[in-house]
């Protein structure tokens, strides 16, 4: 069955025509058919000879009888052996895979080894066949990447503090995420911004928002389903350079979507995902991360305001966002005022910002105290899953505050406004006065 001059073996076509169907990935067939395409009349005769070849080399180093002993006896008994022991093999794995491989089962094998074994993690690349160790596919950067320590390369690396360590994304990871999350909001809600000055003055634009050198906080209401986020952010970062961290509910980081209004990754899709028992591995930053967000906390809060960073904080949060029937554009603060205090110990500049438009581009069928009160066990659902859901606020229990969107459908949509409104400087606020930082938000100073 070795390979010569004369025509290869029935085997060895069979073999060849079918490894050649299940071992390239879609990418790969398109390089194979480019190559194949551009091949002129006198080349042909050497690409002929070339596939006459390649059935010889499977005939010589894969004969018939051993894939039928391998397949027959070897693989079987192997399993049989091997399996029992996998979750007791303790030690770094990194399982290697292409998403499209149309020869073996990757995927689910590669799924059914993490759930067994107690330190593996699944690297699937996304497009790769069989073959993934192609230009495409760096073997060694994925070895030094994963999650283990090979080299003793990561056994001092200082842990990412998104306070201090975030740096503004730049222009390019900007304008991606305006053009392709941001446009579809503008064109539909068509939003003006207006800002006013210390002379109480107002004006159309944001030429008189203020970059002070100390701290910087914008104050906002939160308008329906929070859709109104991206349009500031974007708004502050193109038209004045200015980097509004936001302070972001809990869950927002535990898997919302897009620059719109919630934490989808940034970008085009990565091609390798890491997962392991814990769940994804290395994820790929959403926009809230990669535009600065970072979970509401008093402590992180706090952080931003002592290292002179600007802060967007929403205080009315999911309750103004998921708000009822009646309840348009309604303040639902907390009687608490610290988010000033804090402001004032560091001197920072608030900025308020009114908000409206969204409550008029949508009518809300159930609102969330309707949904709750649903039969058939769906509210009693909902409230349980309500209650599951972090708190944003640190001084309430989870089942306190209702994590419960309404039911809405959209209206025609309405322009959306933004008015920034006058700067207010705390470094005449005793920051230790809970009562003269309270009647600021009250009297509608901030």
């Amino acid at each position: 069955e070795g390979s010569s001059q004369s025509l290869p073996t029935p085997y060895s076509v069979i073999g060849g025509i079918a490894l050649s169907v299940m071992v390239p990935d879609s990418t790969q067939y398109r390089n194979i058919f480019d190559i194949v395409s551009r091949t002129n009349a006198g080349e042909l005769q050497d690409v002929v000879t070339a596939m006459r070849d390649a059935f010889g080399i499977l005939a010589d180093n894969l004969p018939a009888k051993v894939i039928e002993h391998r397949v027959g006896q070897w693989c079987h008994v192997g399993s049989q052996i091997v399996n029992p022991r996998l979750h007791k093999l303790n030690v770094p794995t990194l399982f290697i895979g292409g998403d499209e491989d149309n020869m073996l089962p990757t995927k689910e094998e590669g799924d059914r080894l993490v759930n067994i074994m107690p330190n593996c993690t699944r690297l699937m690349v996304k497009d790769g066949g069989h073959f993934i160790l192609d230009d495409r596919f760096n073997l060694t950067s994925a070895i030094i990447d994963a999650p283990f320590d090979p080299f003793n390369q990561k056994r001092n690396e200082k842990k990412y503090d998104p306070i201090s360590d975030w740096v503004t994304p730049s222009n390019e990871a900007i304008y991606e995420a305006v053009d392709s999350r941001v446009k579809l909001l503008r064109d539909l809600f068509s939003p003006k911004f207006f800002s006013t000055g210390s002379d109480g003055k107002r004006k159309f634009g944001l030429g008189k928002v203020p970059t002070p050198d100390g701290p910087l906080l914008f104050v906002a209401n939160h308008q329906l389903i929070g859709l109104d986020l991206g349009m500031i952010i974007a708004e502050l970062l193109v038209k004045r350079g200015i980097a509004a961290r936001g302070l972001a509910h809990p869950m927002v980081f535990q898997g919302g979507n897009g620059f719109g209004g919630g934490a989808g990754p940034t970008g085009p899709p990565r091609r390798v995902s890491k997962v392991n028992k814990e769940g994804p591995v290395d994820p790929p930053p959403g926009d809230f991360q990669t535009f600065g967000a970072v979970m509401v906390s008093p402590k992180n809060y706090y952080r931003l305001m002592a290292t002179g960073q600007t802060g967007l904080l929403f205080p009315g949060g999911v309750r103004e966002v998921f708000h009822g029937k009646g309840e348009d554009y309604e303040l639902f603060w907390p009687e608490k005022a610290d988010f000033v205090r804090v402001a004032a110990r560091f001197n920072a500049t608030i900025v308020p910002i009114s908000a409206v438009g969204a409550a008029d581009s949508a009518n809300i069928l159930l609102d969330p105290e309707e949904l709750l009160n649903l039969p058939f066990g769906l509210g009693d659902r909902l409230k349980n899953s309500s209650e599951g859901t972090i708190s944003a606020r640190f001084d309430q229990n989870n089942a306190d505050e209702r994590f419960v969107p309404p039911l809405v459908v959209p209206s025609v949509p309405a322009r959306h406004y933004f008015v920034f409104g006058k700067p207010f400087d705390t470094s005449t606020v005793d920051h230790s006065d809970r009562g003269a930082c309270a009647q600021l938000v009250w009297r509608g100073e901030v």
